[in-house]
């Protein structure tokens, strides 16, 4: 059985795959007028029972608000069950070493579902290889409206747009500083702002703008916003011989050379927004039986990224370049 602890959009959207993937499913929801018209909704069981739900589970996926991950991992990790978290990991650093030492046999994914996409795949062994030379410098960006990422639901009432629940660009976007990360790190420094400069009704920041720096010396920035009109999602690595340029949107990676640019890659017109998701999910459900298989994105990859953004969040708040203890996972 499958647990999910958080039934917003994306614990709808990790059920809906669990089941699809032949999993048992139930769902917890702390409010307890809820339960029935949600099992209703979803075709699944839904309690507000959290001891009774985690007694018949296997595995447990917590996609509640940012703030109340760690409550809830901690519970599960001490009751023995696999664990899919959902970014970023916690809003602090409150619970994470208990965390790590109580699932050291268990599987533990953090939800960075962008770690599946074939291109970013074909992209980190092309960059471990150094293909092109050593990389220099990056740029990473990502953008859309807030109150465009969710159509059928209140952006003023979602925890995206609360600092206190963990929202925000920053918190919210931790997909790029988890691929600056992974692709180019580990990150050992950074320097950051955090900006309110659109309309939206909203507490926590809309922009980010971070500059960032590699344990191998290369340099880089990301930018992210809730206040793009279009969604904008790229990744631009500069390397010694060539510069390789990956687009979200349009589906390529493209490698520019004094030669001429060409297409390395592009995707299927069949890949949907969700296969990324599905596929992290089935790799996840592998790991409950062999624990010892790598995760896509591991704890301690969740762990680099928080404290990354801590780091940042810091910077904003005091100034000043903030210096990171770096790990590979």
């Amino acid at each position: 059985d499958v647990l999910i602890c958080g039934l917003g959009s994306a614990g709808r959207r990790h059920m809906a795959n669990a089941a699809a993937l032949g999993a048992k499913v139930r769902g917890w929801e702390h409010d307890g007028k809820r339960t029935a018209a949600l099992s209703a909704t979803l075709g699944h069981p839904v309690t507000s029972d959290i001891d009774e739900a985690l007694q018949g589970a296997r595995a447990v996926v917590i996609a509640t608000p940012t703030d109340q991950h760690m409550t809830l991992a901690l519970r599960a990790a001490r009751a023995g069950k696999a664990l899919f978290i959902e970014k970023p990991l916690s809003h602090t650093l409150d619970g994470i070493a208990e965390l790590s030492a109580l699932t050291r046999d268990v599987a533990v994914e953090v939800g960075c579902q962008l770690r599946a996409h074939p291109l970013l795949q074909t992209l980190a062994a092309r960059l471990s290889r150094a293909d092109d030379g050593p990389l220099l410098t990056f740029h990473g960006c990502v953008g859309q409206r807030l109150d465009q990422w969710r159509p059928d639901t209140d952006y003023r009432r979602s925890y995206s747009a609360s600092a206190a629940r963990g929202g925000g660009a920053l918190f919210d976007l931790v997909h790029e500083i988890d691929l600056a990360n992974w692709l180019c790190g580990p990150i050992q420094g950074v320097t950051a702002r955090q900006s309110k400069v659109g309309g939206l009704e909203m507490t926590a920041d809309d922009l980010a703008n971070l500059i960032l720096e590699s344990e191998n010396g290369a340099g880089g920035s990301l930018q992210l916003d809730m206040v793009s009109p279009v969604y904008r999602r790229s990744f631009e690595f500069v390397c010694e011989k060539a510069i390789l340029r990956w687009d979200y949107v349009k589906g390529i990676l493209t490698r520019a050379a004094p030669e001429g640019e060409s297409v390395i890659a592009s995707l299927p017109e069949s890949l949907s927004r969700n296969d990324l998701f599905l596929a992290q999910m089935r790799h996840f459900l592998e790991r409950v039986d062999a624990p010892q298989c790598p995760a896509l994105c591991s704890l301690d990859d969740g762990i680099a990224a928080l404290k990354i953004l801590l780091a940042a969040k810091q910077s904003a708040e005091e100034g000043g370049w903030q210096v990171l203890e770096t790990q590979r996972a």
